[in-house]
């Protein structure tokens, strides 16, 4: 997959290309034009043995070639830009629509209310990392922020706007053919803005009710009863910015993934083994007093809440019939 100038694979990113490479030649053309002139000029009229340098003061051909084709140049791109623009935001009859919500430094994409993506607590499937999508379908993406102004864009589908802070923005996508797409965050927002790393994955038609499926069993595996209060606990502290927890809206790429913790062999960098209710309580409580200089702060929580999330991680393990825990 190249630059998407050379490689757009949507609607979207073949609408900026076209007008891209449009303008890229005609900026090629002035530049040969202007700096040919210049050249010729600089060696034509140039002060020499048997030749004296002359000015020349006005040129009514010039003064009109560079006023009317200059003129002319951006009222066509203008004209095209506005027709580019019209299809990039005709937000009408999408196939699916999704709710997108950036937050430092990951963001969290919520499914339709479908009952492919109905789980087991009556909620819908709402998880980071990655946003999937089926082929050939036009997905509207409403965007909003939790903090800061972030930005969405894949280059290669196309597409980019602002999620910004109590109001609302919108942008379509559509993937022409299945594959994995990269894109990230656009818009400084702090020292994680690098890692707020945006995963597309375009599904075949056909393929895409099963992924979902294996989406919501997953998701629902996360959703066990006795535990979901450390989870939405979990899910409601800045946890989310650090740590990826797949089926969940946990994205965050500064710590490790949690998503199988509890099947780990050690935590802390290894100096807490094995991952136990003893071990994840004392890191949890104060990270920093078992490994000085560790980026994860001692969030003060009580030994409540800190009891609440590590009987929710320790359910974050390898299934028994999983050939290989990730």
């Amino acid at each position: 997959m190249g630059p998407w100038p050379n490689d757009p694979l949507g609607p979207q990113a073949r609408s900026a290309a076209d007008i891209y490479w449009i303008m890229f030649v005609a900026a090629v053309i002035v530049l040969v034009i202007v700096d040919g002139g210049l050249v010729y000029a600089g060696l034509k009229f140039r002060d020499r043995p048997g030749h004296v340098a002359k000015q020349f003061h006005g040129h009514n051909v010039l003064e009109l070639l560079w006023t009317v084709i200059p003129t002319f140049m951006v009222i066509s791109f203008s004209v095209l830009s506005f027709q580019k623009l019209t299809v990039m935001n005709d937000m009408s009859n999408p196939g699916m629509v999704m709710n997108v919500q950036g937050q430092q430094w990951s963001w969290t994409f919520s499914y339709p209310q479908e009952d492919r993506f109905k789980l087991i607590d009556n909620t819908y499937l709402s998880v980071g990392e990655e946003l999937h999508i089926p082929v050939n379908t036009k997905v509207l993406l409403k965007l909003s922020s939790k903090d800061v102004i972030h930005s969405f864009w894949v280059p290669n589908i196309g597409g980019k706007k602002d999620a910004v802070p109590g109001r609302p923005t919108e942008i379509w996508i559509q993937a022409d053919k299945p594959g994995t797409y990269r894109g990230q965050c656009f818009e400084f927002c702090g020292t994680g803005h690098a890692d707020m790393l945006i995963t597309l994955v375009a599904h075949a038609q056909n393929d895409y009710s099963t992924w979902a499926a294996d989406a919501v069993k997953e998701a629902n595996r996360l959703r066990d009863p006795n535990t979901q209060k450390g989870r939405e606990l979990f899910l409601s502290l800045p946890c989310v910015g650090c740590h990826t927890v797949k089926g969940t809206q946990a994205a965050g790429k500064v710590g490790p993934e949690l998503t199988y913790v509890a099947s780990k062999k050690s935590i802390a960098g290894g100096l807490l083994s094995p991952v136990n209710e003893e071990n994840l309580t004392r890191w949890i409580k104060n990270p920093p007093a078992v490994k000085p200089g560790t980026l994860m702060p001692n969030l003060g929580l009580s030994d409540d809440q800190i009891h609440d999330i590590v009987q929710w991680l320790l359910t974050l393990k390898c299934a028994q019939n999983q050939p290989k825990c990730p």
